[in-house]
């Protein structure tokens, strides 16, 4: 008799999860779309024929940036600070000065035009 006790409440327990759970909101799923680099290689001399604010290029740890229509849109919180790197290997000032958030780094790729390689002589 007091075995069953148990297996009941036991099975009330459970089921009373069950209905509590199926109550709660369903959490909906972030899609995060990664966007490939694309499968073009730069040299620095490349990035170098665009360091104007309104033809700007950047290399940031090996990616080449084409952020000409950041720049246009006046997005970035700096001012104009990031017009100072266009066409030059910006990785030292990116990564330090000042620190970027992540949301700034999730921006990265929609500008990725390719990869930085060196020139070869």
């Amino acid at each position: 008799m007091k075995q069953k006790n148990i297996i009941a409440l036991a099975l009330i327990l459970l089921s009373s999860g069950f209905i509590f759970s199926a109550c709660l909101p369903e959490k909906e799923a972030v899609v995060v779309e990664i966007k490939p680099t694309p499968e073009v290689n730069y040299t620095l001399e490349d990035v170098k024929g665009h360091k104007t604010k309104a033809d700007c290029w950047q290399a940031i740890s090996g990616i080449v940036y084409d952020f000409t229509p950041y720049l246009a849109d006046a997005k970035h919180p700096g001012g104009d600070a990031m017009a100072k790197d266009c066409g030059t290997d910006a990785t030292f000032r990116y990564e330090n000065d000042p620190e970027h958030s992540d949301y700034a780094k999730s921006l990265l790729p929609e500008y990725a035009i390719g990869k930085l390689v060196v020139a070869e002589k």
